[in-house]
């Protein structure tokens, strides 16, 4: 890849497959007639989702890594290392708008979603669901969760609710965050993205997000402030940039305090539950969209120099999404034990980064591979 800082030849997919590339399109002349800023490479936003695709995979990966989390600082960096997702949803928000606003086609828009998003999570999901319709764990999943027998219905929930695989559960939800697309440009033209964001938000953090990630619709309730504030976050980055650049550390200080305050009395990890059942405020969201903001102040810093391995990272980032949990997955589901290096109890927050850059590794090399075999109609089958 070409290391040069504002190269305009990096395909970029975001997650959800928004792409940096396009941004460098000529938009039409109705839109040239449109007030707009600087559409830009921005090399701290590709930056990002290589770092992001990094926690999404270490969410993955600790049980294999043998890390079991018990003690007051498993806990601790457990929380800060969990629900990485955030990072993933704000660039997308972000990207939306600066990529998207300026050249709006919802039909174009949600035709190249379907095929390059939800098309790979049918074809990728297809013979897992076959596995799991007939030589799956025992109690079948759909039996255990949802009381389903009929193998249609079945197929169907596994569709919707994207329990065919760790991680899949995200397209259902991005499908219709990406439905919701006309509303939140009404939002941006009218300046009132803000005004939902945080009431939003404060909702969020009472709803947590669903039981097994299994409700789509309590999901995007929990990550529609986080897109928001990442549109937001694009439309007025001439004010966020310099705000982050001054506050990061106290945000940053913030953030770790609400790790420490939830390792110290709620506990470790994402609290799904029920989303009318009251209980105690999710603090990992709000810690989250601090460090995000902590991170976007920090390679802001960095703008100009471009950071080779992040670059190729965020290339590949959603072949990645898309291919590590046919790697991680199977430890647990064909293997009924996460345990299959015999590491349990031995392994800490190190062993799991490890073992994070190892699968990383591996999807990145098999993405190449069925990029190199499929050239561009690799796109429907890995989103890249």
């Amino acid at each position: 890849m070409d290391d040069k800082t504002n190269s305009t030849q990096v395909n970029t997919c975001a997650p959800g497959g928004d792409s940096l590339q396009e941004a460098h399109e000529p938009a039409t002349s109705q839109e040239n007639a449109q007030p707009k800023k600087s559409t830009g490479f921005l090399n701290s936003i590709n930056h990002f989702r290589g770092i992001a695709i990094i926690f999404i995979v270490m969410a993955h990966c600790y049980r294999p890594a043998g890390w079991q989390i018990e003690t007051f600082a498993d806990k601790a960096w457990f929380n800060l290392m969990m629900n990485g997702t955030v990072f993933f949803v704000f660039i997308s928000g972000f990207l939306f708008h600066h990529v998207f606003y300026h050249r709006w086609d919802y039909k174009k828009y949600m035709k190249s979603k379907t095929k390059f998003v939800f098309l790979p999570y049918l074809l990728l999901s297809l013979p897992w669901i076959v596995w799991h319709l007939t030589v799956g764990t025992d109690p079948m999943m759909h039996k255990e969760l949802a009381d389903i027998t009929a193998p249609a219905q079945a197929a169907s929930w596994y569709v919707i609710t994207g329990r065919t695989l760790t991680a899949y559960w995200y397209i259902p939800m991005g499908m219709m965050l990406f439905a919701l697309s006309p509303w939140v440009m009404y939002l941006i033209k009218k300046q009132q993205v803000l005004y939902y964001a945080i009431p939003l938000l404060l909702i969020a953090i009472m709803v947590h997000r669903p039981i097994s990630n299994l409700n789509a619709i309590q999901s995007l309730v929990y990550f529609l402030p986080v897109y928001l504030l990442g549109v937001w976050g694009s439309a007025h980055r001439d004010k966020l940039f310099p705000f982050i650049d001054k506050y990061w550390i106290p945000m940053f200080l913030a953030g770790v305090a609400l790790a420490l305050i939830q390792a110290e009395f709620f506990g470790a990890g994402v609290l799904n539950k029920a989303p009318f059942e009251m209980t105690v405020p999710d603090l990992m969201l709000p810690q989250k969209i601090l460090l995000t903001l902590v991170i976007l102040a920090i390679l802001n810093k960095f703008e100009h120099v471009s950071i080779a391995p992040l670059q190729k990272l965020a290339e590949v980032s959603f072949a990645i999404y898309f291919i590590h949990p046919w790697i991680t997955t199977p430890w647990w589901m064909i293997y009924d034990s996460p345990d299959l290096f015999g590491l349990a109890g031995k392994g800490n927050v190190f062993t799991t980064l490890i073992v994070t850059l190892v699968v990383v590794a591996i999807s990145y090399a098999i993405a190449i591979l069925i990029k190199k075999m499929l050239s561009k109609r690799s796109r429907y089958l890995i989103g890249w």
